[in-house]
């Protein structure tokens, strides 16, 4: 049998003062003599008393808490935010509560109901198939907050034009065969146009461009090995660049397995810049997700709301940088020759410099 836990009655009957006495002394109210106080803590110690959790919600009409609704964590990205949303949080004594759902739409809309009963002082919606107007609707009266579409204020992030910049930083270094291995959370916030990009790109440039050479991921390593294995496939492609940095660090799985050597053989870009991408071996060029900055814009707009502060219409657009490292191999002429000529000590024709890559990396 289980044994009785310990009441506030308990621990003042066992030290001699009044239940009022103990609870000012856990709550630091209500100044109380250090010698009681040390008595009860002792005796609190001695009991194992705790005090129950929603009754001093009930008290304070606040839980201290705030439910942080997401796909996954298991995504070095996901992690990372989830982690800076802890420490913002706890600038305002608030602590988060993660509830994992998956991208499945009915288990985002029981999580939402389930921390809106009361678990909860505010909700943070980091689901991309749960809209901003229906999780306020989900949650009812408790505040919500959904992370990077909140409406009036949303942060504005140009999938575009990182497309291009990605497209151009490779062309610029010789490759004209590119494959894209795709993130499922981009279809939810909006259509994801990187394959119409890519073709506007290689058709202003007058360069084929091949369905072949895009792989719809998962966000997880797994995919990104599927998805170079059938990219590369096609042959020929020189580069690949991923939806998140997990995809990537499998295409790097897959190269290792297959013996293709990265960058020389395949060069690889990634998105999130997550610890990783810079100790992994090269050290892999990826986008800088603006982690910090989001994160501050999406407590800030959920701290307004709990205060029951109108909020101020502007659209946040941070940078996504990206940072250069070792995964991407320079394929323009002049780099080929400087390479030639450095082993050999003359340059070769651009037509022969592929097969020179080969014999230069051997």
């Amino acid at each position: 049998m289980a044994k009785r836990a310990a009441t506030i009655v308990d621990v003042a009957r066992a030290v001699g003062v009044s239940p009022s006495t103990v609870s000012h002394a856990i709550s630091g109210k209500r100044e109380i003599s250090t010698p009681v106080k040390e008595r009860i803590f002792e005796k609190i110690r001695e009991l194992d008393y705790r005090p129950s959790f929603f009754a001093q919600a009930l008290k304070r009409s606040s839980t201290g808490l705030i439910g942080v609704v997401a796909n996954e964590c298991r995504n070095p990205g996901a992690a990372v935010f989830i982690d800076g949303l802890a420490a913002e949080l706890e600038k305002y004594s608030y602590r988060p509560v993660v509830g994992l759902t998956g991208l499945n739409h009915r288990k985002g809309e029981e999580m939402l109901r389930r921390f809106s009963t009361g678990l909860v002082d505010g909700v943070i919606n980091l689901l991309p198939q749960i809209r901003p107007e229906e999780a306020q609707q989900l949650c009812g009266s408790v505040p919500v907050v959904t992370n990077i579409r909140e409406q009036p204020v949303p942060v504005w992030l140009d999938y575009d034009k990182l497309t291009r910049d990605i497209l151009s930083f490779l062309w610029d270094r010789g490759h004209r065969r590119i494959g894209y291995i795709t993130s499922p959370v981009r279809m939810y916030d909006r259509a994801d146009t990187t394959v119409g990009v890519m073709k506007t790109f290689f058709g202003e440039r007058g360069a084929e461009f091949e369905p072949g050479w895009v792989f719809e991921g998962e966000d997880s390593i797994e995919s990104g090995i599927s998805g170079a294995e059938r990219i590369m496939k096609d042959g020929g492609v020189t580069a690949i660049f991923t939806g998140n940095d997990q995809m990537a660090f499998g295409v790097y799985r897959w190269a290792y397995r297959n013996g293709v050597k990265i960058p020389d053989e395949l060069s690889v870009v990634g998105f999130d810049d997550v610890p990783q991408a810079a100790t992994i071996i090269p050290p892999l060029t990826t986008v800088r997700f603006p982690v910090e900055e989001i994160v501050r814009h999406t407590v800030e707009l959920l701290v307004t709301k709990l205060n029951r502060r109108p909020l101020t219409p502007g659209r946040m657009t941070p940078e996504m940088p990206l940072v250069i490292r070792d995964s991407v191999a320079d394929r323009t002429q002049e780099a080929y020759n400087a390479q030639y000529v450095k082993l050999h000590g003359t340059a070769i024709e651009y037509s022969s410099c592929l097969s020179a890559m080969h014999c230069i990396a051997a």
